[in-house]
């Protein structure tokens, strides 16, 4: 995923009009798909990241095996409260409470 200063060079180098596309691409390591995209406006921009790790990301505490499924797991076992929430979307879709 490219930072929101790599985007901003692109824009400034492609702004210049100095540089081709591929020399751009080559000067900053990206692929020539990438500057033709931000050239075009075809890359929509993220959010710069806030360095908070994703909600998913890694439990801590001892490994354990898991009562639901027998994996060994840190708990709570990801992989049962993600089939227990796709089981419940699927209920909830067939029109049972």
């Amino acid at each position: 995923m490219l930072t929101p200063a790599v985007v901003a060079e692109i824009r400034q180098l492609l702004g210049e009009g100095r540089l081709s596309q591929r020399a751009i691409a080559r000067h900053l390591g990206v692929s020539r798909g990438i500057v033709h995209a931000i050239a075009h406006g075809k890359r929509r921009d993220r959010p710069e990241p806030n360095g908070l790790a994703p909600k998913l990301a890694v439990w801590e505490g001892p490994w354990e095996r898991c009562p639901g499924c027998g994996g060994k797991v840190q708990m709570p076992c990801l992989l049962c409260r993600v089939r227990a929430m796709r089981q419940r979307r699927n209920l909830n879709r067939c029109g049972r409470p």
